[in-house]
C-alpha cells in the first residue's frame, strides 16, 4: 500500500479551492466548463456569421479591407498586452480561446439578447434613443464578456491565479470583442466603397478610442474575477470586489457611450476616455502590486535561495532592472554573457510562475529548477573566463561596506519589505501616524519646559526666616550650598572704576 503524495507547497492559500492543472492549456476534456464554453462559442459563431456575411456582401472590397485592417490591429494590440506583463508569458492556446470568446461568443449572444434589453430599458427609462442605447449595450455586453473570464478561472489548465491574470485575460476577451464589433461597423459604414471610411474608423475606434474601449472595460472586471478566485480575504470582500468591478465596467462603458460632448467624435472620445483610462491605470497598478508581493513571498518562503533568493527577485522585479543587469553583464563579460543572463532571468521567472500556478515540488518546477542550475553554471563559466568577479545575476556575498551604508541599506530593505507586505497606502498611513505622535510628544515637552512669562519672581525669605549657615566644625549642621550670580564687568567699566 502506497502513501498519498503530499500536496505541493504554495505561499498563498486561496479561499476557493480548485483542482490542480491537468493540462498545459485551457483545453481540458475532463472539465465540464471547457465543453460548455466551447458549445457557447460555437453557438455565438453561428449567430454572428450571418451578420459578417451581410457586411461583406454590401461592399466586398471595403469589407475585406476592414477585416485585414482590424486583424492586424488586434495582433499589434496583443503584442502590447504581452509587453505590459511583469513576469508571466501566457499559453498561446489559452490566449486564443479568450480571443475566440470575445470575438464570437459574446457578440453572437449580444446580437440575440441586445434587442430585449433595449426594450426593457426603454420601458423603464423614458429618455431619448441615444441614452437608451448607452444604457442597454453595457448591461448586455459586459456580463457576457465577464462570463468568459469566469469560465477560464474555473478551468484548471487556464491557470488564472491572480488579479493580474484576470486583468490580462479580461483585456484579451475585450480585444476580441472590439475587433469583431469594429469590423462590423467599418464594413457597414463603408458601404459606399470608399476606403477612407475604413481608415477613419481605425483612427477613431482603434488609435484614439483603443486606450479606453472594450479591452479596458473587460480588464477591470477581469481583475475582480482573478481576485475573487485567488484571494484569501473573507467572502464579503471577495464578492464585493467581484461584483463591484463588474458594475464598474458597466458604468464606465455606459459613460463612454453617453451622448455627452457629441459635437465632434474625436473630441468626445478623448474627453470621455481619459477618465476611463486613468481609472484603468489605477486598477492595473493595484493588480501588479499584488502580483509582485506574491512573487516576492514565493522567492522568500518557497523557492530555495540557490535558485531564486529574495535578493535575486529584487533584481527581477522590474523590466528596467533586468535590462540594466544585462547591459552591465555585456560590458564586463561580452555579448554571450548578456544573452546567457537573459536566459537565466527567463528561467527564474518561469520557475516562480510555475510555483505560483502549480505549487512547489511538481514535475514542472523540478524541470525548471534544473534549467536554472544549468544556466547558472554556464554564466559562471563565462564570468570566470572573462575574469569577472561577482558577475551580475548570480547570488554572491556582498563586500564589506561602511556602517553608514549598512544603515542606509537596512532602511531601504525595511522600506521595500514593508511596501511588498503592507502596500504603499498602509505604509504612508503608519508613517503619518508615527510622525504625528512624535510631533505631539515634542510639543508637550516644550510646553512643560517653557517658563511662564507673566509669573512673578519667587519672593526671598525674611532675614529671621533664613537658615543659619553651618560652622565648619559642626558635623551635624546641615550643609547648604549658596550660588551667587554676578555680572562680569567689561573692560571699559573696569577702566572707569580705576579712574574714580
Amino acid at each position: 500500500m502506497t502513501t498519498a503524495e503530499p500536496p505541493p507547497t504554495t505561499i498563498a492559500i486561496a479561499t476557493v479551492r480548485r483542482a490542480l492543472p491537468r493540462t498545459s492549456t485551457f483545453v481540458d476534456v475532463r472539465s465540464l466548463v471547457f465543453w460548455a464554453g466551447t458549445a457557447v462559442t460555437i453557438y455565438g459563431l453561428i449567430a454572428w456569421l450571418p451578420l459578417v456575411a451581410a457586411g461583406l456582401r454590401i461592399q466586398p472590397a471595403t469589407g475585406v479591407l476592414s477585416g485585414i485592417v482590424w486583424l492586424l490591429y488586434g495582433f499589434v494590440f496583443l503584442l502590447v498586452l504581452y509587453r505590459m506583463e511583469l513576469f508571466e508569458r501566457r499559453s498561446p492556446i489559452t490566449v486564443a480561446g479568450a480571443l475566440a470568446w470575445g470575438a464570437f461568443a459574446a457578440p453572437g449572444l449580444a446580437a440575440v439578447s441586445a434587442p430585449a434589453m433595449h426594450d426593457l430599458v426603454a420601458a423603464v427609462l423614458p429618455v431619448d434613443e441615444a441614452w437608451i442605447s448607452s444604457f442597454a449595450a453595457p448591461l448586455v455586453e459586459e456580463p457576457l464578456k465577464w462570463l468568459g473570464i469566469v469560465a477560464l478561472a474555473l478551468i484548471p489548465g487556464a491557470r488564472l491565479r491572480s488579479a493580474a491574470d484576470g486583468l490580462f485575460y479580461g483585456a484579451v476577451v475585450g480585444l476580441g470583442f472590439q475587433v469583431s464589433e469594429s469590423f462590423m461597423y467599418s464594413a457597414v459604414l463603408s458601404s459606399d466603397g470608399t476606403a477612407a471610411t475604413v481608415w477613419a474608423m481605425l483612427l477613431l475606434r482603434g488609435v484614439i478610442g483603443g486606450l479606453w474601449n472594450h479591452p479596458t472595460f473587460s480588464a477591470m472586471s477581469g481583475a475582480g474575477v482573478g481576485y475573487f478566485f485567488n484571494a484569501s480575504a473573507g467572502a464579503w470582500r471577495r464578492w464585493g470586489v467581484l461584483l463591484g468591478t463588474l458594475a464598474l465596467a458597466v458604468v464606465v462603458h455606459g459613460f463612454f457611450n453617453t451622448p455627452i460632448v457629441n459635437s465632434n467624435a474625436f473630441v468626445s472620445s478623448f474627453v470621455k476616455g481619459v477618465p476611463v483610462l486613468l481609472l484603468f491605470l489605477w486598477v492595473l497598478r493595484w493588480a501588479h502590486l499584488r502580483e509582485r508581493r506574491t512573487f516576492a513571498g514565493l522567492a522568500a518562503e518557497v523557492v530555495p535561495d540557490d535558485l531564486v533568493s529574495p535578493a535575486d527577485f529584487r533584481l527581477l522585479s522590474t523590466r528596467r532592472v533586468r535590462q540594466g543587469l544585462r547591459r552591465e553583464a555585456g560590458k564586463r563579460a561580452g555579448r554571450e554573457a548578456a544573452r546567457t543572463l537573459k536566459y537565466l532571468q527567463g528561467a527564474q521567472l518561469s520557475l516562480l510562475t510555475a510555483t505560483h500556478e502549480d505549487g512547489w515540488d511538481t514535475p514542472r518546477t523540478i524541470e525548471l529548477s534544473e534549467d536554472v542550475r544549468l544556466i547558472q553554471a554556464d554564466l559562471r563559466e563565462l564570468y570566470d573566463a572573462a575574469g569577472v568577479v561577482n558577475g551580475p545575476g548570480l547570488t554572491r556575498e556582498e563586500p564589506p561596506v561602511s556602517s553608514r551604508r549598512i544603515r542606509v541599506q537596512h532602511w531601504a530593505e525595511t522600506t521595500r519589505g514593508r511596501l511588498e507586505t503592507e502596500g504603499a497606502r498602509q505604509m504612508v498611513r503608519s508613517a503619518a501616524t508615527g510622525a504625528t505622535e512624535k510631533v505631539t510628544t515634542g510639543a508637550i515637552r516644550i510646553v512643560r519646559r517653557r517658563p511662564v512669562a507673566d509669573a512673578p519672581p519667587p519672593a526671598l525669605p525674611a532675614a529671621d526666616e533664613r537658615p543659619a549657615l553651618a560652622s565648619p566644625g559642626d558635623d551635624h549642621a546641615p550643609v547648604t550650598e549658596t550660588l551667587t550670580l554676578r555680572r562680569t564687568p567689561s573692560a571699559q567699566e573696569d577702566g572707569q572704576d580705576r579712574e574714580r
